[in-house]
């Protein structure tokens, strides 16, 4: 059991002297209250009963005002606060302000009646006959002449003189009460700062044992014993302390660089199980669990392949490479191992860098390159041919020369969209394209565009139709810029279609967005070639027969992209395509149109 601590058992002896000084204190003071309260109730009740006797001395000689008497009675008493009662010299009682005068009995024998009628006026305290409670009595005679011809007697109830002196004993016990706390206190605080240096150098010993923490102690400037184990204290905690913020930070700095890496890091003792593994290492292997504390490397991995390179590293001490495939969008995952050496015995590093988007990267350079490559190779070549054939003799002949200008002006034309495609859609991917939105009827946004590309689908023998519901809301779109949607889409409808083949332009309201469709009976898309139409220069057509730059759909993509859309497409190879794109509906886009 823990005994007192030397400021307790200073204390509890002050304690005790100012509760006995208390004690007496209080104790006197409440007597003494007590005696004052009750001279000064006599005092007040002498002083009101002999005022009182003067004023009722002519009506007490003429009995039949009876009434009148009973009034002024009950007036006193409301003035004073006091009961008042009016009794003649024979003891009877002829007017009472608290009590009914048919039941009181005659009074003459009271002790302050008969001091009264004697000539004297004597308070007396006593238990009421009439009201059963404790009063205290003052009684004055009412003279005619020198003749006692009545008594006027006041009494006040003890009852509001037990609740005075109670309420001063509680106010006092509550003054004492909180006298002895604040002496307490400061007897307390008195000891503690006494000897609080000691009691500071062993919680912070202690805390150090139990959690490893230590703090300087402050505020002390003694000279004495206590000083000088203070001043060995702090010293020997600031090195501590010195020591293990430098340990601190620099484990703070390898967390933060083994959390912000994007190349997964697994370390592996010489057991297998995983002593730590980074939030990259977590995403890459889908590790859900809190804790990966005794957990072997195969259970967080899933991958054989891995656990072989471990193997292999820790028993060579060489350095080991491999490259996985840990999903089926992980496909090129490039795995280093290396063997720790004697800073870390038996420790394998595993450091996994995801080489997927690179390579992806590449072969979009790749195609970007060669497509680009031959979109402008062809109109090239035809103007080497052409310019060679005219600087070969062709260029006196009229016929031939105004056929070969009007062929290189077209392929000039060709090589010009495809530059202006490009910026165009180099701005787009910027964002430096500023959308110029109003607010415009579903109907608006697909008629013209359908009318602008009647006369081309007519051209290839194909129905265009549109089918749109009856209301539709109004959309803040660049309406250039959707016309140009609509315009690539169908053009790219009309180009995959064959003679005698269907376009149909559809819009249909959704919950949160207008979604149009442009549906055509053409050749299809295969499934591989269908996730990838939308890249720049892509052409499901490889033999590139069919024209056109392979940018119009990559442009429609962005363009509905910054409004916020989504564009995607649906295909059965032999049936046809559906290209989908929709349009969000904002605030105020409630308006119906038909």
């Amino acid at each position: 059991m823990k005994g007192l601590s030397y400021v307790q058992k200073t204390a509890i002896p002050y304690l005790l002297l100012l509760v006995i000084v208390l004690a007496g204190i209080g104790f006197t003071t409440s007597l003494f209250f007590e005696r004052f309260v009750l001279t000064s109730w006599k005092e007040e009740l002498t002083t009101e009963a002999s005022l009182i006797s003067e004023q009722l001395d002519e009506q007490l000689l003429n009995l039949d005002a009876s009434y009148d008497l009973s009034r002024q009675v009950l007036k006193f008493s409301e003035i004073t606060g006091d009961r008042v009662t009016l009794i003649l010299a024979d003891g009877t009682v002829i007017a009472e302000s608290d009590h009914d005068l048919v039941t009181m009995e005659n009074h003459l024998q009271r002790p302050e009646v008969q001091a009264a009628i004697n000539g004297k006026i004597e308070p007396t305290i006593r238990l009421s006959t009439t009201m059963h409670q404790r009063y205290i009595y003052v009684a004055a005679a009412i003279y005619d002449g020198k003749v006692a011809i009545g008594v006027i007697r006041l009494a006040k109830s003890l009852a509001l003189y037990d609740a005075t002196i109670a309420r001063f004993r509680l106010i006092l016990y509550l003054v004492a009460g909180c006298s002895a706390m604040i002496a307490l206190l400061l007897i307390f605080m008195q000891s503690s700062k006494k000897f609080n240096p000691l009691r500071k150098i062993s919680e912070e010993i202690y805390t150090m044992s139990e959690v490893g923490e230590l703090k300087t102690i402050v505020g002390v400037d003694r000279k004495d014993e206590i000083g000088l184990v203070v001043s060995a204290h702090n010293s020997l905690v600031e090195k501590i302390n010195f020591q293990i913020q430098t340990l601190q930070n620099e484990q703070t700095k390898l967390s933060a660089i083994l959390s912000n890496m994007t190349d997964g890091v697994i370390l592996v003792n010489a057991d297998g199980i995983v002593t730590l593994i980074n939030t990259s290492a977590q995403r890459l292997f889908n590790v859900i669990r809190q804790t990966t504390d005794g957990v072997s490397l195969i259970e967080v991995v899933r991958q054989h392949q891995i656990v072989e390179l471990w193997k292999q590293t820790l028993q060579s001490g060489k350095t080991q490479s491999a490259t996985i495939q840990t999903s089926l969008d992980k496909d090129n995952i490039q795995v280093i191992a290396s063997i720790l050496g004697p800073v870390l015995p038996g420790e394998v590093l595993l450091l996994f860098q995801d080489l997927t988007l690179l390579r992806k990267l590449e072969t979009v350079r790749k195609d970007f390159i060669s497509n680009i490559s031959h979109e402008l190779r062809t109109p090239l070549a035809s103007l080497k041919a052409l310019t060679e054939t005219l600087q070969n003799g062709a260029l006196h002949d009229p016929a031939v020369s105004n056929r070969f200008l009007l062929q290189m002006d077209e392929e000039i034309d060709n090589l010009t969209q495809i530059v202006q495609e490009l910026l165009e859609l180099s701005k787009i991917e910027s964002g430096r394209v500023p959308l110029e939105k109003k607010r415009t009827s579903a109907h608006e946004i697909v008629s013209r565009p359908v009318e602008r590309m009647k006369l081309q689908a007519e051209r290839a023998g194909i129905t265009l139709e549109t089918i749109l519901p009856a209301e539709l809301p109004n959309l803040d779109v660049d309406l250039t810029k959707i016309h140009q949607v609509f315009m690539n889409l169908i053009h790219n409808a009309i180009k995959f279609t064959p003679p005698g083949g269907r376009i149909s332009v559809a819009a249909q309201l959704q919950t949160d967005s207008v979604v149009f469709s442009i549906a055509d009976s053409g050749t299809g898309i295969l499934p591989n070639d269908l996730k990838r139409v939308f890249e720049r220069f892509y052409k499901s057509d490889r033999s590139r027969s069919g024209g056109g730059t392979g940018l119009g759909l990559s442009i429609s993509r962005h363009i509905v992209e910054i409004h916020d859309g989504k564009i995607w497409a649906e295909s059965t190879p032999g049936e046809g395509s559906t290209f989908h794109f929709s349009i969000p509906i904002t605030s105020g886009n409630d308006n119906k149109n038909s």
